[in-house]
């Protein structure tokens, strides 16, 4: 059986793989998906922890987007909370390509996933399997009729038919707090951006992040907004949805706020919060937890 831990670069995918390595075994591989949009920090982050445990770390990348710019541009708009295709395009496919096409064998595999982290992770099970939402629904639309996965779902049947596809999510019920005493006592240090005040550990940032990231990027790498700033003009389209912030703290005139409208806006707030609360307002909702 191959052993695959999903490893984001946040402290939660780095408890799940220490836990691993301590409860079932050092012989398995690491799999980090690259979105092209991470920190530089998480960058070197991933390759310390991989290079101090030596890991046998794969990095997968979309065939078909280079990275989160280029999906943006092709798709001509960015992501946003109700149509979060940067996961499913720079992280879900990749994965199941490289399970369908390179794994090819009984598979158990781990995720960092909380169920503190949101209402919907909190829905979710201990144990299952991978390609469970191929074969029931994960939801239903309007008119009553159930959604499920599709993308090569023929592939994904017949990989079914041959090879096990166990999924474990070994820190399902632990507090942030239980996460980082365990990442400290393996003699490790988590990712340096939650000691910069970062909240969450992926996408940089994240169509989802909360005010303290945006604030955060805004006073320490203010090149990044500008590099959205000038995204946005380009698409015409703005990052964050309209909700990101009140209609009246909108002052380009647009119905959806600017990245400077956002930035001008969380400034005024000094977005507050507690480094390591659970936060369920901003947690990616991937079934793959492939993100934290």
């Amino acid at each position: 059986m191959r052993v695959i831990v999903t490893f984001s670069g946040g402290k939660d995918s780095l408890a799940a793989l220490l836990w691993t390595r301590e409860h079932i075994t050092k012989n398995f591989t690491t799999v980090f998906c690259d979105t092209g949009w991470e920190h530089p920090l998480t960058y070197e982050y991933i390759h310390r922890i991989a290079d101090k445990l030596h890991l046998d770390l794969v990095t997968l990348k979309s065939k078909k987007y280079d990275g989160m710019i280029d999906l943006a541009r092709q798709k001509h708009r960015c992501p946003s909370a109700r149509a979060r295709y940067c996961t499913e395009e720079l992280k879900t496919k990749p994965m199941t390509d490289y399970i369908l096409d390179v794994v090819q064998d009984n598979t158990l595999i781990i995720q960092g996933i909380r169920a503190a982290e949101s209402s919907a992770r909190a829905k979710m099970k201990t144990q299952c399997t991978y390609f469970k939402y191929y074969f029931e629904p994960y939801g239903y639309d309007k008119n009553g009729k159930p959604k499920k996965y599709s993308y090569r779902g023929k592939d994904v049947r017949v990989f079914r038919s041959h090879y096990a596809d166990d999924l474990l999510r070994p820190v399902f019920d632990w507090s942030a707090q239980q996460v980082i005493d365990y990442i400290l006592a393996a003699g490790l240090e988590p990712n340096p951006l939650y000691k910069m005040g970062y909240k969450r550990v992926g996408c940089w940032p994240c169509v989802m992040a909360n005010q303290r990231d945006i604030l955060n990027i805004a006073r320490q790498a203010p090149e990044r907004i500008d590099e959205i700033g000038n995204l946005e003009t380009e698409l015409g389209y703005s990052f964050f949805g309209k909700d990101k912030i009140p209609a009246r703290a909108i002052h380009s005139g647009n119905k959806y706020p600017n990245i400077h409208d956002v930035v001008r806006y969380v400034e005024w707030q000094n977005a507050t919060g507690s480094l390591f609360d659970d936060d369920t307002a901003t947690s990616c909702m991937s079934y793959y937890g492939l993100c934290e």
